[in-house]
């Protein structure tokens, strides 16, 4: 599967995580969108204990100098692809994020 993704020039295939932290690996690759392979890719903690963990917090961020503050709401939302062909893959991913796949 990662073959037929990797075909595609709006697409960058890295191997492997930095320490298996995928935030640091998407970071360093400047990456929008994550994919990899695992046993049981239902369970978020299966795929990245540290992600499970944020998956339902709030952080309130205030200016030093208390003039303004923002509340970053970070959540997890799930959903089963029964077709896992590249172009569905490709297909949820153009119609459910930012990413902007040419």
């Amino acid at each position: 599967m990662v073959s037929l993704l990797a075909n595609r020039a709006d697409l960058k295939v890295i191997r492997g995580t930095a320490g298996g932290d995928l935030i640091a690996a998407a970071a360093a690759a400047h990456a929008q969108v994550i994919i990899v392979a695992r046993h049981n890719p239902g369970n978020l903690d299966a795929v990245d204990p540290a992600l499970a963990q944020a998956a339902c917090m709030s952080i309130v961020a205030l200016a030093p100098d208390g003039a303004s503050a923002c509340l970053h709401t970070l959540s997890s939302e799930a959903s089963r692809l029964e077709d896992v062909s590249a172009e569905e893959i490709l297909g949820v991913l153009t119609a459910s994020s930012p990413v902007r796949l040419a």
